[in-house]
């Protein structure tokens, strides 16, 4: 199970064109009204960005799929080359992704992901800092 999923997060990151990043309270619903959206940290389009964002949220190969009760201190709404929504995942500090309602997957490098949103998306960046 956990092979599949490994390779369902390659897949999809590989498809993403587009990462929307979001505060705690996450995206919101797509049919909601502009004045009931959350307000977005990041959204980044560059290649290169993207490229390094791959690298910086590898996942262990030996990771379990773990459940924590803990919310998410930033919600990533990965966007394919259609702009459509491919999926939103969790980042939950220091090292765990939420792989939407699968569960949590531990990242290869913890720090990769921090050093990517420094210089990515400095918002998003700050708003977890401290």
């Amino acid at each position: 199970m956990t092979t599949d999923l490994l390779a369902d997060v390659a897949e999809t990151f590989e498809r993403t064109s587009r990462v929307r990043i979001f505060d705690s309270a996450g995206p919101g619903e797509l049919h909601r009204k502009r004045r009931g959206r959350r307000s977005v940290l990041a959204d980044q389009r560059d290649a290169e960005a993207l490229a390094h964002l791959r690298t910086a949220l590898a996942l262990r190969p030996d990771t379990e799929v773990m459940d924590w009760m803990q919310w998410p201190d930033l919600w990533l709404e990965l966007r394919g080359p259609d702009d459509g929504r491919l999926a939103v995942i969790g980042y939950l500090r220091p090292d765990w992704l939420r792989w939407e309602s699968d569960g949590d997957l531990e990242l290869r490098d913890p720090t990769a992901f921090v050093q990517w949103l420094n210089h990515w998306a400095p918002a998003a960046a700050t708003a977890i800092a401290g």
